[in-house]
């Protein structure tokens, strides 16, 4: 929405502008808020309705002030102070990371608000000034005195007072409409009243009793949008008015709480503290709607503020910790805790107040986040201790075994300690005077230690009395501490101890959520409970139909229960054969025999393994491979037919072709052999035995195939060979009908086909653990990018080269060379994430060539490595890439960063200093930095680039290649004609079309560019500009003209 459009909703300003300028509703264009006397008139006739201008349209105090002082008025400037988290960000961060390190403790003072001689005060604005006289001067201009020289320099008027003056004295006019307005207001005519402060506003625009009427105006007429509008206008008019701003925070606040109007309410607290930086309450209320917005780090950052104002503040400690967890640096905030801890235990007496339990409560959290059990049980007992008035009972400090200290009573444990004295403190300083929640804390830290004690988790858990139902049982005022008592056992495997606290749940209705149900399934499906396991899938089922875990462990169930049932049946099938086998023979043996029962399924001990498939299923299944097996060979030999008449360009043969081809990559893509769930896993073969070996950890699997690359073995010693092909064609095979595919695909048109049928390929394992099969898959990815023009995929699979052959100098070409090839609209070569990710790469380099002492303070940059040699160690850089660093110059080159693309040239001039192009690329450097607006030296700069020019230009000349001279002459001639010098230009463009002829004969032999067109365009241009027809239809005809 623009300025304009806003102003006519009666919106007050987004504060996500560059300036807040103060806009009044009528400086101009009908908009709803002009007073109705006036809607109908032009703008230059407003003057005309006041009743004290003569006819000259200039009220009588406009012409006393034009008596008084002049055209010469001088607008006096103070330095303007702002809140340093609040410049101008670096368009390279993200919100987060645009947060000030530390926060501005200068104060506004009175000199810093902006007046005219006449006493009008100018709007102070985030680097603007806006006149608030709709006649005065232009915005930001400075008047100059007689002579011309400015006011307050040498020669001008001296001793000009700065500072706050007394502020200006309202016209007669204004009073008198303020006053009917104010008397129209308590008549409740709103209507007139609003009519009036406006006709009153156009008069005095910087009267803060007028915004601030209107405002009540329209939040006696109920439009809270309006009277927003007018307070925020009006609080412009009184910048260092704290009250002012915090009211208008409350406003904004109370209106919504979308991340605009939080944004806005954080502005109006950046005004309170640039006037007051001390101001704690403001602080306190920026860092929460900075935390609110999702700018943690701005939030961290005021906390810290509020931290070195209240040190030792448990209120501020509290934020800290909450924003340093969301942040993954804990450490950070228990640092910060710690050290209030060591404060208050040396103050002595009274100083626990302001510690409470839910301080302890976060510091055990801010250990649990770092899994630091241990030390968290050392530390919440030992602060309990203090807290209960026990902390001079030390000895506890060094007995760790147990937490025996809180138990209910003395005996029968505590007793028993050596050191403890009973009646020594009262028995409530023990296990009554710690709060439950803590006591849990206990028992998940006891868990989760390194001893893993469950017994005495078990005592902490169990003075949640998970037996007890009753109305007023600690069920219904702690079901909290049951999950969270619940979920450490249940992942640590005591699944029948996890029930007796997840079970109780199902009394709270609150806590019946799908993710209770789906902890609650997975434990009794654990303990072998199926029934009721299945009941909790399916009530997931119902509260969340597409919840996809329930149905995955519903599915697993059935396919276990089918299989129990099918051995069940097979198994008293045999028994049933085995009987009607031994009969005879019982009939003609002993009494003994005839005596022996017929043995049941019970009592058969072959039957308990795993049984075979029936022969008729085997057989059925090995034919139906067979059919599959034909079919795919007869379309595979058929494509294979075709493949000659389709290089032929026949079309007919060519539909055949991909209906073939399409039918074989369905074929494969439908195998989920080749698509397990977890990609990671390898294929050994098609049986489940292969399937199982693929799942076991991968140092097994490294070990055996160090041994032999083709044949592993199993648990039961049953040794598998490796396939190589699948229904008797090859995989490279395979890969090849893939990527032929994908690309004729991609020539006809339809790259999202193509792009799915590579990715096909890419997903399947036996391709994706093949670095031979991955290589052939990127190179086809970005030929089927370069027919689509697709700018972003070739970038993300020019990543994968880099990733993948890191430290790689063709890796770096083959990313500007991709780039180079495609011609799209919006280039991703220089965009955030590409320039991120080759800066890293340079990162890395750099870290690789840094000593041992150096690397241990940038150990980050290690991550970067992402090759590893056969023994797994990172494969790090011998030297510094000449050409990676002349590739993160040219992105930044491409993004006008011209001052830091020179910085990585110079060092790509310093590893090659014969480079041609390097100096060519640093010339453009320099001279399109110097044309920038703000560049200081500018004519250094320029002449640094031309002697970078001229010493490109005599490397070119010193070659025997024509082409490489006409590219020096071209190229110098560019340079000149950019920065304007088309007689020193001229000269060098018509030399290259000399050297024309040349480099066509050269081209019979080598391939070489010709600039003469390039020159004969850029020639044509200067001498129609300059009036020389003639001369320009003459090169339009020679070079020009086919």
């Amino acid at each position: 929405m623009t300025r304009t459009e806003d102003l006519k909703t009666h919106q007050y300003p987004d504060p996500t502008d560059v300036a807040y300028a103060n806009r009044y509703p009528w400086a101009g264009g009908d908009d709803g808020y002009m007073p109705s006397g006036l809607r109908s008139q032009p703008q230059s006739s407003w003057r005309e309705a006041s009743p004290d201008r003569d006819d000259s349209g200039q009220s009588e105090v406009s012409s006393t002030r034009n008596q008084n002082y002049g055209e010469d008025s001088q607008i006096v400037r103070g330095a303007l102070t702002f809140d340093s988290d609040y410049q101008a960000s670096d368009a390279n961060l993200t919100d987060d990371e645009n947060v000030s390190d530390a926060d501005s403790t200068d104060s506004v003072e009175p000199s810093d608000l902006l007046y005219s001689k006449e006493g009008e005060p100018f709007s102070q604005t985030t680097g603007r000034y806006t006149s608030l006289r709709l006649d005065g001067p232009a915005t930001g201009q400075k008047r100059r005195g007689r002579g011309g020289r400015p006011r307050g320099q040498r020669g001008g008027q001296r001793g000009v007072k700065r500072g706050l003056r007394r502020p200006i004295e309202p016209t007669a006019e204004f009073k008198a409409l303020h006053a009917q307005a104010t008397m129209a207001f308590l008549a409740h005519n709103y209507e007139e009243a609003e009519d009036l402060i406006l006709q009153a506003l156009l008069i005095n625009p910087e009267m803060y009793e007028a915004h601030n009427l209107l405002s009540e105006v329209h939040v006696a007429r109920g439009d809270k949008d309006k009277a927003l509008s007018a307070a925020w206008n009006g609080a412009h008019t009184r910048p260092r008015d704290p009250e002012m701003w915090s009211r208008i925070a409350r406003l904004i606040l109370e209106r919504d709480d979308s991340k605009e109007s939080l944004r806005d309410a954080v502005y109006c607290y950046n005004r309170i503290i640039t006037v007051d930086s001390t101001n704690v309450e403001a602080r306190y209320q920026r860092a929460a709607l900075n935390h609110e917005i999702g700018h943690k780090k701005k939030a961290a950052n005021e906390y810290e503020q509020l931290r070195k104002q209240l040190p030792h503040d448990t209120t501020v400690l509290r934020h800290l910790a909450e924003i340093y967890i969301e942040l993954d640096d804990p450490h950070r905030a228990l640092g910060y805790y710690r050290d209030t801890i060591s404060h208050l235990q040396s103050i002595g007496a009274g100083a626990a107040e302001s510690f409470t339990w839910s301080d302890i409560n976060i510091v055990t959290e801010l250990y649990a986040y770092q899994q630091r059990y241990d030390e968290g049980l050392v530390e919440l007992k030992s602060l309990a201790r203090w807290l209960l008035g026990r902390r001079e009972d030390v000895f506890w400090e060094t007995y760790t075994r147990d937490d025996r200290e809180w138990d209910m009573d003395d005996e029968p444990r505590r007793i028993e300690i050596p050191g403890f004295v009973p009646g020594e403190y009262d028995t409530s300083s023990y296990g009554d005077g710690l709060p439950l929640e803590l006591r849990i804390k206990l028992g998940v830290f006891r868990l989760r230690s390194e001893s893993r004690d469950l017994e005495e988790a078990i005592n902490h858990f169990e003075w949640l009395e998970p037996e007890d139902q009753q109305t007023g049982a600690k069920l219904y005022d702690y079901p909290d501490l049951y999950r969270e008592a619940a979920n450490v056992l249940r992942g640590q495997n005591y699944f029948h101890e996890a029930l007796r606290y997840y079970e109780p749940l199902q009394q709270v209705g609150e806590y019946g959520d799908a993710h209770y149900y789906q902890e609650l399934g997975a434990c009794y499906r654990a303990v072998g409970l199926r029934t009721e396991a299945e009941d909790c899938f399916n009530t997931i089922l119902e509260i969340d139909s597409r919840n996809m875990a329930a149905r995955t462990q519903l599915a697993q169930m059935r396919r276990e229960a089918g299989a129990l049932q099918q051995d069940l049946q097979v198994g008293e099938a045999l028994s049933v054969r085995q009987h009607k086998t031994r009969r005879p023979a019982e009939n003609k043996g002993a009494k003994k025999s005839t005596r022996e029962k017929a043995p049941t399924i019970w009592s058969m001990p072959p039957i308990l393994a795993p049984c075979p498939a029936p022969q008729s299923a085997k057989k059925a299944a090995l034919e139906k491979g067979k059919a599959r097996d034909e079919n795919i060979q007869t379309l595979f030999f058929r494509r294979e037919e075709l493949t000659e008449e389709v290089k032929m360009g026949n079309e007919s043969s060519k539909a055949q072709w991909m209906t073939a081809t399409k039918a074989l990559i369905e074929e494969f893509s439908g195998n989920k052999v080749f698509y397990p769930i977890d990609k990671h896993h390898r294929f050994y073969g098609y049986t489940k035995e292969a399937r199982n070996l693929a799942a076991r950890p991968k140092h097994e699997i490294d070990a055996q195939v160090e041994r032999s690359k083709s044949i592993l073995e199993t648990h039961d010693g049953q040794l598998i060979q490796i396939p190589e092909e699948y229904c008797g064609i090859a995989f490279d095979v395979w890969l090849d009908i893939f990527l032929e595919y994908g690309m004729e695909v991609a020539k006809a048109g339809d790259i999202k086909c193509a792009y799915e049928v590579i990715a096909t390929a890419f997903h399947a394992n036996v391709f994706f653990h093949s670095p031979e099969s991955q290589y052939l898959i990127h190179v086809c990815w970005f030929a089927c990018a370069l027919i689509a023009n697709d700018n972003e995929t070739l970038c993300t699979i020019a990543r994968w080269f880099m990733k993948n052959y890191q430290f790689v100098t063709d890796g770096y070409r083959l990313f500007a060379a991709l780039n180079r090839l495609c011609d799209s609209e919006n280039s991703w070569f220089n965009c955030g994430p590409s320039q991120k990710y080759i800066l890293r790469q340079l990162k890395a380099v750099d870290y690789s060539l840094l000593g041992e002492a150096r690397r241990k303070t940038l150990f980050q940059e290690r991550a970067s490595y992402t090759t590893k040699d056969s023994k797994g160690d990172p494969i790090q850089a011998d030297d510094m890439d000449v050409a990676l660093l002349m590739l993160y110059g040219h992105i930044l080159y491409a993004g006008k960063s011209y001052a830091y693309a020179v910085n990585y040239f110079l060092r790509a001039l310093a590893l090659d200093p014969t480079n041609a192009t390097i100096k060519l690329s640093l010339a453009l450097g320099y001279l399109h930095y110097a044309l920038k607006r703000q560049v200081e030296n500018r004519h250094h700069i320029l002449m640094q680039g031309l002697a970078l020019l001229v010493e490109y230009y005599d490397s070119k000349q010193q070659s025997n290649s024509s082409s490489e001279k006409q590219e020096a002459e071209y190229n110098v001639g560019h340079a000149y004609h950019i920065l304007g010098l088309t007689h020193l230009a001229i000269p060098y463009y018509e030399r290259c079309l000399e050297l024309s002829a040349a480099v066509q004969a050269e081209s019979m032999r080598y391939n070489g560019e010709d600039f003469a067109n390039e020159a004969a365009i850029a020639l044509q241009g200067f001498w129609a500009a300059s009036g020389n027809v003639e001369k320009a239809r003459e090169v339009t005809e020679r070079w020009m003209v086919i």
